[in-house]
């Protein structure tokens, strides 16, 4: 059954991701009413009055007791409520098992602080896992087999576990550290940002896609030098991949046609005899000529280049 508050869904915890449950819920609560937050945080709102200065210096600071219950005000009690509110909210986050670690609190920062410790540890070992995830941010380093994409993910999720630690790193000290962790393929892009400072100004995202680009450069920087190895014409591969892209759309036009027929003779709708005619399909007879002039000028080549080692053999 989904739980909802306001017609908002509210985050259920899932022990396993408990940090992921304290964003949600934590967000969630303050979408809700900022009060809620401080209700986790601080504890409950208690209603307090300044205490008489009679016999106290001029400057004395002003010293502030608890209300009586029967000097609270409409306000003071709608605050009060807010805490249980509050806790009510946090109950229906919570599955049973869980729940019953924490069904005889009587303030929201109770059961806050209950979930926190059952799901993080005390604060000695939240101290520890903190000085952990210290220690693989400092030697954070690219993997071998892993694509830019992934060493990102990676790297993301170590500032992430960081900062719900609350160890909050600059923007410009996390870039540096990403730049440093590719390997020597990346030595020419990297080397250029760091020395034109321009990754200071960048997020990490930006500094991904500048990468990223990068990236894609050097791949097909990759797949021509494949094909002028192997003796083939660049052109004649790309006339090709066109032409094989043209009759993939045609098929799929030809496609969907044949879908928007079946829906007329459904009586989804009425064909007319002014509809534009069906495109046809490349000519296959044209791929097939196509590569074989790719093979021809790989063939000419081949011998070319077998021609002229036989020359020199002789001389």
């Amino acid at each position: 059954m989904v739980k909802k508050d306001a017609g908002v869904k509210i985050p259920v915890l899932d022990k396993d991701n408990y940090f992921h449950w304290k964003v949600k819920m934590h967000l969630h609560l303050m979408s809700m009413d900022e009060r809620y937050v401080d209700c986790i945080e601080k504890g409950p709102h208690v209603p307090m009055n300044f205490s008489s200065r009679v016999g106290l210096p001029d400057d004395a600071p002003d010293v502030e007791i608890p209300k009586p219950v029967s000097e609270w005000t409409i306000e003071d009690v709608a605050e009060i409520h807010k805490d249980k509110r509050t806790m009510n909210i946090l109950f229906n986050g919570l599955e049973q098992e869980m729940f019953d670690n924490v069904i005889n609190c009587t303030t929201s920062k109770e059961v806050w602080d209950i979930v926190r410790t059952l799901c993080e540890g005390t604060e000695q070992v939240r101290e520890n896992k903190m000085q952990l995830l210290i220690q693989q941010h400092e030697h954070f380093h690219f993997k071998a087999g892993e694509t830019l994409n992934d060493t990102f993910s990676r790297f993301q999720k170590l500032l992430n576990g960081l900062k719900l630690y609350g160890r909050i790193y600059q923007t410009n000290d996390s870039n540096l550290k990403f730049l440093r962790a590719l390997p020597k393929e990346w030595k020419p892009m990297t080397v250029s940002l760091r020395n034109t400072q321009e990754y200071k100004d960048y997020t990490l995202e930006r500094l991904y896609g500048t990468l990223k680009t990068y990236e894609l450069e050097m791949e097909e920087d990759e797949e021509i030098e494949k094909v002028q190895k192997k003796g083939g014409s660049i052109a004649l591969i790309a006339s090709v991949n066109q032409l094989e892209d043209d009759n993939e759309e045609a098929t799929k036009a030809t496609t969907s046609r044949a879908s928007r027929r079946s829906d007329v003779s459904k009586g989804k709708g009425k064909m007319t005899e002014e509809e534009e005619p069906e495109p046809e399909p490349a000519n296959l007879d044209d791929l097939e000529r196509l590569m074989n002039t790719l093979l021809f000028f790989q063939g000419n080549s081949l011998s070319s280049n077998s021609r002229e080692t036989h020359k020199q053999g002789h001389q």
